[in-house]
């Protein structure tokens, strides 16, 4: 594989080898070369490890894209269910408290486990959309990109509102990675997109399932170019930072 990647991102390989036991794994089933980006093994072709594109896209570009959805998904959440927030993701008060979510009709219809646990797991995709910011500015250093300012009054009037955007936002997010991989040509960065991408998949499979749709409605995930996915989360953006202007004029 070709290596684009530039000093501002040494480290975040051995940092994903000593952090991620999953790291360990993917690397030792070569998952981060010919099968998953080739997939010449796996479709009975010669293996060959290339990234599935010919344009000039730094990785750099590719992983700041996915930390801007990041800052996106993260505010989310934050504004949402309040927080400290991180970098890039300002704190803010809760719109809405356990009594809130769990009172809902949308999840009070559950009854049960689902009902009891339904805000403890929304505050965990919250944490976890605030670590994958945090991990993505520390892999990409000076290299990382601002965040924009985002408004989420539309998607807030209600629980509601809240639990349709989230998944909207979610099974977006997993359309945007699935699109992005195929620029991707360092093995670790690939590795690290695929380790958030999965857990992206997870939280879209649980707010289908308390939105009363399938949590896995099709055989194959869609992946969806960056112009479409910029398309789709231009609503919630009030301004946007030059370098994340200049970054979407640059991607495919």
């Amino acid at each position: 594989m070709s290596d684009r990647s530039t000093g501002a991102f040494a480290g975040l390989g051995s940092a994903l080898d000593e952090g991620s036991s999953r790291a360990g794994f993917l690397r030792k089933g070569a998952v981060g070369g010919a099968l998953l980006v080739g997939g010449g093994a796996l479709l009975g072709r010669p293996a060959v490890a290339l990234a599935g594109h010919t344009d000039n896209i730094p990785d750099a570009d590719v992983l700041n894209y996915a930390l801007t959805l990041e800052y996106l998904e993260a505010s989310f959440y934050t504004q949402a269910l309040g927080g400290p927030g991180t970098t890039g993701v300002p704190s803010a008060p809760a719109k809405f408290n356990r009594g809130a979510i769990t009172g809902s009709s949308l999840i009070a219809g559950f009854g049960g486990r689902i009902r009891s646990t339904a805000y403890g797991y929304l505050l965990a995709i919250r944490n976890h959309e605030v670590a994958h910011v945090n991990f993505l500015r520390a892999g990409l250093g000076a290299a990382a990109v601002e965040a924009p300012t985002f408004n989420f009054t539309s998607a807030l009037r209600n629980v509601g509102t809240f639990l349709a955007t989230a998944r909207v936002l979610e099974n977006t997010g997993v359309m945007a990675y699935d699109g992005a991989i195929r620029y991707v040509d360092s093995g670790d960065f690939l590795q690290a997109g695929a380790q958030i991408a999965t857990v992206e998949a997870r939280h879209a499979a649980y707010l289908n399932l308390i939105s009363r749709g399938s949590p896995f409605p099709t055989a194959f995930d869609v992946g969806k170019k960056p112009s479409e996915i910029f398309a789709a989360a231009r609503p919630f953006i009030a301004s946007a930072p030059a370098s994340v202007t200049a970054l979407f004029s640059r991607l495919p």
